[in-house]
């Protein structure tokens, strides 16, 4: 088990941070670090919830194993909307196109396969250039959306609201960033979220595809690194 860092260990984690000592400059920083271990916690308590949730769980043994009150377990964990305040410009676009990609096939709910669909847009983001490198096509994948969910008989009008498989990815993407260590939410990580759980119908889209969840990781990153280096060579260094 990781230890838990203590307060000592955070002072001097911003004392560090913050190398001219201005105490306004390090309470600032204090604060963004007090915030990132909120969300943090958070998105800890809504990992186990959700493990508990699949395996069964009762909202009357949640709330016992929190110490709260199923009412308030109920609240605060049930059809978590996504919250897109990290997301980068083309995270969220593929998001919007998701709705877009619904809409056109006539669904009433947005679905994982709907934000694979929109992964291929931008065309430069991430997600699209791994989609790219592994061969497939947004055809290919548009033809096994269509055979696992049929079009509508008429297309979808006003607002469409993310199924629950589609919101657990995209809190899927947001450990994902974690877990990478970034402090943002891009296409990468969402393209992963859409593999997080093998129920999916992104997930198994994909393997039917043959784009299992290690092969699309390892060229995720295997591009990512490229970009990384990329940008490296093009930043001028200082004397």
């Amino acid at each position: 088990m990781s230890p838990t860092p203590n307060l000592q260990d955070l002072i001097q984690s911003v004392r560090a941070d913050v190398a001219d000592g201005d105490p306004v400059a390090q309470l600032a920083r204090a604060a963004e670090y007090a915030a990132d271990l909120s969300r943090l916690g958070d998105r800890l308590l809504d990992h186990f919830v959700f493990q508990c949730r699949q395996a069964g769980m009762s909202w009357a043994e949640l709330s016992a194993a929190l110490g709260v009150s199923k009412q308030a377990a109920h609240k605060r964990f049930t059809d978590l909307a996504p919250t897109f305040q990290r997301f980068t410009v083309k995270a969220r676009s593929v998001v919007q196109g998701a709705t877009d990609q619904a809409r056109a096939l006539g669904h009433r709910t947005i679905g994982t396969e709907h934000l694979l669909l929109a992964s291929f847009e931008p065309a430069d983001s991430l997600a699209a250039l791994t989609l790219a490198r592994l061969g497939l096509s947004r055809e290919a994948v548009a033809a096994e959306v269509e055979r696992r969910t049929p079009r509508g008989e008429t297309d979808a009008s006003g607002a469409i609201p993310f199924d629950q498989k589609a919101k657990d990815a995209l809190r899927g993407a947001l450990d994902e960033a974690l877990e990478l260590g970034h402090n943002y939410i891009g296409t990468e990580h969402l393209l992963l979220g859409l593999q997080r759980d093998e129920g999916f119908t992104s997930a198994q889209i994909l393997v039917a595809l043959d784009a299992p969840r290690d092969v699309v990781r390892s060229t995720l990153l295997e591009r990512l690194s490229e970009i990384v280096a990329e940008r490296a060579k093009q930043t001028p260094k200082m004397d």
